[in-house]
């Protein structure tokens, strides 16, 4: 007990002087491997309990695919509302540029997490041609929760400032001890969950042991040790804050060299919908080339390409020919500057969990934890409705609303509830014409107001 408590100290000393530290070289790794070799010690039959799921949900993969073929696409086409609890100490808060710089990485988070899950990112150019066919997207989107599970408004985040300097990976004092619980409990120093069965919720720590990037609860599957290994009111994501956000500023606190992208979220996002590493349940040893990931168009790969970018084609033992093993896949553990793509079947292996009967199919169900939905009795008034067609929009959508109303100006704010664009409204024009062209694809709230109150809707931009 006193090595564990002496190693901790030492952690965190490491981390809260990190600034004055060369940590770019740090081997960046998962607290998954934890998970599932905890999941193996409880469960004798694990492997061929897995081997026999990942064969039923492979099945639902390919039924899902071909319902989709028609769209090109393996989408769902759905949106996941998104909270980020960001429990950390003072110090390490203003590492990151305290309130301000909270909101910036939330943002480029969000941004990354969109671009990459719907194959939008623009370093997709480099994937080799070899594997770009297999080039897949989820086809979901992620957007910030406005509204809290109490229904106040909520930009989607909280900052919660503790006074625990770390959260253990593997040892935890409350709930399953595991996964970084304590960071999941107000009790433990850190912050409870929102229900998740309606919020992803995304735990923002200090982690220990240094080094472990995130880990991503698997939807609790009995194979996997159902709830008690993986309690509901644990569900979700924790993530290292020094790999939290995308670094847009060389003076931003981006200490790992191997995450500046904003892609361990993605990972382990990844993980939270059901996806393994390349190498399979094996932590870092494949060389019998036995274990998979339950995903036929991804390559054996005997171990992690760790915290590099190697060059093209690499090859091992398990896929000693070219194309060779797939680097730049996300559920890798290369440098996430160089992680730029999900398989087809990793798309569409995720939605099965996104579809009626998946472990996340509840998550699409709440759209209205996204939006903070007028509540006065003003706001309310049936004579403030308006409609705005068409919807979803792609070029100009127009806003209509009873010329009798006293309109001054229509505000169109994004997920972060940023207001992207103001519209006044001439006197007695009842149909006003907005050019959204220039805004960016995604979900917005779009809302009038009037000098007899105000009143917010869903805008879609495609």
């Amino acid at each position: 007990m006193l090595r564990k408590y002496t190693l901790l100290g030492a952690i965190t000393l490491l981390s809260l002087s990190a600034s004055a530290q060369d940590f770019s070289d740090l081997k960046v790794t998962d607290g998954f491997d934890f998970l599932m070799t905890r999941a193996q010690e409880a469960n004798p039959n694990y492997k061929a309990d897995v081997a026999k799921l990942n064969a039923h949900i492979r099945q639902q993969g390919q039924v899902f695919m071909q319902a989709n073929a028609a769209n090109k696409s393996t989408a769902a086409n759905n949106t996941i509302p998104v909270v980020f609890h960001i429990v950390l100490t003072d110090a390490q808060l203003q590492q990151i540029g305290g309130a301000a710089g909270v909101e910036e990485r939330v943002k480029t988070q969000m941004e990354v997490l969109n671009a990459d899950y719907n194959a939008m990112n623009a370093d997709s150019a480099t994937i080799p041609g070899a594997f770009k066919s297999l080039y897949g997207k989820l086809g979901v989107n992620f957007a910030l929760a406005h509204k809290d599970p109490k229904g106040n408004y909520t930009p989607g985040y909280e900052i919660v400032t503790t006074v625990q300097n770390a959260f253990d990976v593997q040892a935890g004092s409350t709930g399953s001890k595991f996964a970084c619980s304590d960071a999941k409990f107000k009790s433990s120093g850190g912050a409870d969950a929102w229900d998740t069965r309606k919020y992803m919720n995304v735990w923002v720590i200090n982690i220990t042991p240094f080094g472990v990037g995130g880990v991503g609860t698997p939807p609790p599957y009995p194979a996997y040790g159902g709830t008690t290994q993986f309690p509901w009111e644990e569900q979700g994501i924790a993530i290292a804050y020094f790999a939290f956000g995308k670094q847009t500023d060389a003076a931003q606190y981006f200490p790992a060299k191997a995450a500046k992208a904003g892609r361990t979220l993605v990972h382990e996002t990844g993980h939270f919908l059901n996806l393994f590493h390349p190498f399979g349940m094996s932590t870092f040893d494949n060389s019998s080339c036995t274990d998979d990931d339950g995903v036929a168009d991804t390559p054996p790969e005997s171990k992690p390409t760790q915290s590099t970018c190697p060059n093209f084609p690499l090859l091992d033992v398990c896929s000693p020919n070219a194309p060779g093993v797939m680097f730049m896949n996300h559920m890798d553990y290369s440098a996430d500057t160089c992680r730029t793509m999900f398989t087809k079947e990793q798309a569409a292996r995720m939605n099965v969990e996104l579809v009626n009967g998946g472990y996340r199919y509840s998550l699409l169900q709440n759209p209205d934890v996204l939006y903070m939905w007028p509540t006065s009795v003003v706001e309310l008034a049936n004579d403030l409705s308006f409609v705005v067609f068409p919807n979803p929009a792609v070029n100009e959508c127009v806003v209509r609303f009873d010329s009798k109303l006293h309109g001054r100006e229509i505000l169109i704010s994004n997920s972060l509830g940023q207001v992207t664009k103001r519209i006044a409204i001439a006197g007695g024009n009842g149909n006003v014409a907005i050019d959204v062209s220039g805004m960016a694809k995604g979900v917005y709230s779009i809302t009038c107001l009037f000098e007899e109150g105000r009143t917010t809707q869903r805008l879609i931009i495609n």
